[in-house]
């Protein structure tokens, strides 16, 4: 892994940005073997990132002046403490560049996001295999919610439901 602090530049994805958060996510999915298909198309981020209907914002992390990863997040709210949250969708940087500090300063970046708008959370997601960054997230003193669990109905779950509801 290489090692040394490097700075990033982390700023507001913009519709240009589009085909390389394709590129990143792509990526992202082969690099977690992910266990579904990445069916996301260009048109789907341009609609939910930059659209009349967007669900989502993204960042691009740069560093010595090419991109080189990518976060996607969203605002949710709690109903035990009135307050907004932001949940991290996803984060990834080439692996060339982990190992440099660059995670740290983009996790510190969506931190300082998350109180810039009196979030009461900064929550994510991981899979359990992936080793390398479930460590990661234990030395910047993120905690596993053992007391929760995903649960999940997909689109053929949903029609199901609602055809036998």
């Amino acid at each position: 892994m290489p090692s040394g602090h490097h700075s990033a530049l982390i700023r507001a994805a913009q519709p240009a940005d589009v085909p390389l958060l394709l590129h990143f996510i792509q990526q992202l999915a082969l690099a977690e073997d992910f266990p579904g298909p990445v069916v996301v198309t260009e048109v789907d981020l341009q609609r939910r990132l930059f659209g009349a209907e967007q669900l989502a914002e993204a960042v691009i992390v740069e560093c010595e002046q090419r991109p080189v990863g990518f976060a996607v997040f969203y605002q949710t709210f709690s109903t035990t403490t009135g307050k907004a949250g932001l949940h991290l969708d996803d984060v990834y940087l080439e692996p060339a560049m982990q190992g440099r500090g660059l995670g740290k300063q983009v996790f510190a970046w969506l931190a300082a996001e998350a109180l810039r708008r009196d979030c009461a959370r900064l929550e994510w997601w991981s899979l359990r295999w992936n080793e390398q960054a479930n460590a990661f997230y234990g030395r910047i003193h993120a905690s596993v919610r053992e007391e929760l669990q995903i649960y999940r109905l997909d689109r053929d779950a949903m029609q199901r439901l609602t055809e036998h509801s």
